[in-house]
């Protein structure tokens, strides 16, 4: 005789486990072999959550989560293509003024052993050294961000934090040593004078800033006697003479530009000679037109820097996501929801 006959709660305990929701049972089959249950909605539960309910609801965090872990794997693409996009467009500036300087070097033959001497002072190697340090940096910053490289992506940093320190130094310098940049500057011009003929670059240098301030020389138009062709003792054509860029009016007949117009200017009188060249020298002319172009030169000069604090502050946010992507992987994702399995999928 069962127990359950002389002790009824075992009874009514037993038809309560067999109706509760959250107790796994089992069921038999014809051979009497004891297996794993289904689950089965309970009456008394009011259609309580079934294996496929439970199922649907896993499914669906474990797709958000999937979505999380994909969106933790990837770098942010707006500021990865601006990257790519700006410094491939640097890169191509700072390569056309690398090209321009490199042909300029090689066409006046600078690199010569004649004229390796006057390296230093060549405006070409100005715009080597600058296409370069433009073009590398602005390459570096592209590949890296398209690479997601964090070496290239650390050159771009390093290089642009170089660039800012020089630039903000340099600021400083300029505005509490402009007067000594003052004398730097006329001692340059008086160099490009002397060396007029020597060097074309020099010379279309020259050139430009007499025709465009309209002056003739350094502080006046007798500094072209610095100059050993133009110099009243020279045997030459051009002795006591100054560049048609002096001239006042150099294209006499409206068409042809006459370059013998500055001849024999240096043993006239001011008077005469203001009839045909500029008597003021360019140095005060320049200095009068920085003074009143300080604003415009302040706001690129600001701008410039804006960029580069950009390019500095996107190459920082690649980086940083590549470092959590890579924490991601090895940390793993924990946060993972494995599905339930039944002992058919098992199997």
């Amino acid at each position: 005789m069962k127990m359950s006959q002389y002790f009824s709660f075992i009874k009514e305990r037993r038809e309560a486990d067999e109706l509760s929701p959250l107790i796994f049972k089992e069921g038999r089959r014809d051979n009497g072999r004891m297996e794993p249950a289904s689950w089965g909605r309970c009456p008394e539960a009011g259609g309580a959550e079934t294996e496929s309910g439970l199922g649907t609801e896993r499914r669906e965090e474990l797709a958000r989560l999937h979505h999380r872990h994909h969106a933790a794997t990837k770098v942010n693409v707006y500021i990865k293509y601006t990257m790519i996009v700006f410094n491939f467009m640097f890169t191509i500036l700072g390569s056309l003024i690398l090209g321009v300087g490199i042909w300029g070097l090689i066409d006046k033959e600078s690199l010569g052993v004649d004229n390796i001497n006057n390296l230093s002072t060549d405006p070409m190697l100005a715009f080597v050294v600058v296409g370069l340090l433009v073009s590398s940096i602005s390459f570096s910053g592209c590949v890296g961000a398209l690479r997601e490289n964090q070496c290239l992506l650390k050159f771009f940093t390093a290089g642009i934090l170089i660039l800012l320190t020089v630039q903000v130094v340099g600021g400083i310098a300029i505005y509490f040593l402009r007067d000594r940049l003052e004398q730097y500057v006329e001692n340059a011009m008086i160099l490009g004078v002397k060396r007029y003929q020597d060097d074309l670059d020099i010379r279309f240098i020259i050139n430009e800033i007499q025709r465009g301030l309209e002056c003739c020389g350094v502080e006046s138009y007798h500094d072209w006697e610095l100059n050993l062709y133009f110099n009243c003792s020279s045997p030459g054509i051009h002795a006591c003479g100054a560049p048609a860029s002096c001239c006042i009016n150099p294209q006499e007949n409206g068409t042809v530009m006459n370059t013998q117009c500055g001849f024999g200017t240096l043993h006239m009188e001011e008077v005469t000679a203001q009839n045909y060249i500029y008597l003021r020298g360019c140095m005060p002319h320049l200095t009068s037109w920085l003074t009143s172009h300080a604003g415009s030169i302040s706001a690129l000069g600001v701008i410039l820097m804006i960029v580069q604090v950009l390019g500095l502050i996107f190459a920082k946010k690649i980086l940083s996501d590549i470092e959590l992507i890579k924490a991601h992987w090895k940390r793993g994702d924990r946060d993972a929801i494995r599905l339930p399995t039944t002992e058919g999928e098992t199997r």
